[in-house]
């Protein structure tokens, strides 16, 4: 066995046993929860249409998360009056999917994967062909491309299923009242981009920012500066052997590419970054991100809480 093959499986045991094993039993506690639960997302209160729309809440889900998305938008929904939802399938989500979201968000505007296919190749795959490529290949594609070619809002939140918001997002509210168009994101755990920072800034000649999470963000909606900017950054990364553009971990590694070109970049307070342990009583918003000693919280201390204060 190859050295590097060995320190791959050693990492992936190292993984299993302290990183998921001890956490089984809460997931199975977690999953119980999530069905005991789900009924009841698709019966929270009604969110009004918004009299104008200043800002649009972007999320990339699939009928597996379904309930989740449902939570998700609903939770932040309501503190937002002049926000509208658009949902962007990954090509699971059907017409009854759709009609039960709009029970509770009556005005949510569903994107089809094939007309996301349609537009994204009409607008950017002659023009941008590496950003194309790309997004036709990797699995979050949709959130940091997609996203930009559908509405008319200058500003727009891109939001994951696995993140709620408990308490009025009041700075999240002043950068989207800003004159200018900002971006905003909550900090993750640590950098986690598809190589070292201080590779990808030699690499691009690029300060990029450090722990931007992309499972939620506030952003300026993608012009012909950002595109450009960014297939730029891909020619020189896709050159650099040490750099997988694929790697699963682009999506943020590319919004932080973006990100960097705008002087007022910045991450959102710690009451929304993403965190250890248990949910605080100071928390705004909360990306459950995916890893067991994480995401069970999203059933367990999440939504029992959205539900005492709804």
């Amino acid at each position: 066995m190859s050295k590097s093959r060995l320190r791959r499986t050693i990492g992936m045991l190292k993984y299993k046993v302290l990183d998921c094993w001890p956490y089984k039993f809460k997931q199975m506690r977690a999953a119980k929860l999530r069905e005991r639960f789900r009924p009841r997302a698709f019966e929270l209160p009604q969110i009004p249409a918004p009299d104008s729309v200043k800002v649009e809440i972007h999320m990339l889900c699939g009928k597996k998360q379904l309930d989740m998305g449902v939570w998700a938008s609903w939770s932040i929904l309501r503190f937002m009056s002049n926000a509208i939802l658009y949902v962007h399938s990954d090509g699971t989500l059907q017409d009854e999917d759709y009609q039960r979201w709009r029970q509770v968000i009556p005005n949510a505007l569903f994107i089809s994967k094939n007309e996301a296919d349609i537009v994204v190749k009409s607008r950017i795959a002659s023009s941008y062909p590496r950003i194309y490529n790309w997004r036709c290949n990797n699995w979050c594609g949709g959130q940091v491309i997609d996203i930009h070619l559908f509405g008319q809002s200058d500003r727009l939140i891109s939001m994951d299923s696995d993140v709620l918001c408990f308490k009025e997002p009041i700075e999240l509210l002043k950068a989207v009242s800003n004159n200018c168009a900002v971006f905003r994101w909550n900090k993750d755990l640590r950098t986690a981009y598809s190589q070292e920072i201080e590779v990808l800034n030699a690499v691009t000649g690029i300060v990029l920012p450090e722990s931007l999470n992309a499972g939620f963000l506030l952003a300026p909606r993608f012009d012909d500066s950002f595109w450009e900017h960014l297939e730029k950054a891909l020619a020189v990364l896709e050159n650099d052997s040490r750099v997988y553009p694929q790697h699963f971990w682009s999506a943020q590694t590319y919004y932080a590419i973006c990100a960097a070109r705008c002087p007022q970049a910045q991450a959102l307070p710690d009451s929304y970054a993403v965190t250890l342990g248990r949910t605080s009583d100071d928390t705004v918003v909360r990306h459950y991100v995916g890893i067991p000693l994480i995401r069970h919280r999203y059933f367990t201390e999440g939504i029992p809480r959205l539900l005492r204060y709804q």
